[in-house]
């Protein structure tokens, strides 16, 4: 095999790679519930088939949370007092396992429903 051969080899099994991978990404379901748990127990729930922007007020053990579900099916934190704030920068959830943490706040939302499971990284 040539050297240009293994360098097009590579190529097409990338583009092949990347296909795949939007592919599993763009069809996977949307969730259709939030679960939200504070020290283990459960202090909310969000139908997130509603095409209304609900916001929650939560109580962490850090303090207040802002929850907002948008309206289109995800669902994220938009304010907290944890002081890295790397759940208000998480993407919101919106797919059957997707979850969104704030560890200093022992707050965990997780999205239920009927789907795959399916994820970029695993089957």
């Amino acid at each position: 095999m040539k050297r240009s051969d293994r360098i097009t080899a590579v190529v097409i099994l990338a583009a092949v790679a990347l296909v795949v991978v939007f592919w599993i990404v763009m069809h996977r379901t949307p969730g259709t519930l939030a679960v939200v748990h504070v020290d283990g127990k459960v202090v909310a729930t969000v139908d997130l088939t509603s095409h209304e922007v609900q916001t929650l007020h939560i109580t962490g053990v850090l303090g207040p949370l802002v929850i907002v579900a948008d309206g289109k099916g995800s669902i994220r934190v938009a304010k907290a007092t944890c002081p890295d704030q790397i759940c208000v920068h998480t993407i919101p959830a919106r797919s059957p396992g997707d979850q969104v943490i704030c560890v200093p706040n022992h707050m965990v939302i997780t999205v239920e429903g009927k789907g795959t499971g399916i994820d970029a990284i695993a089957q």
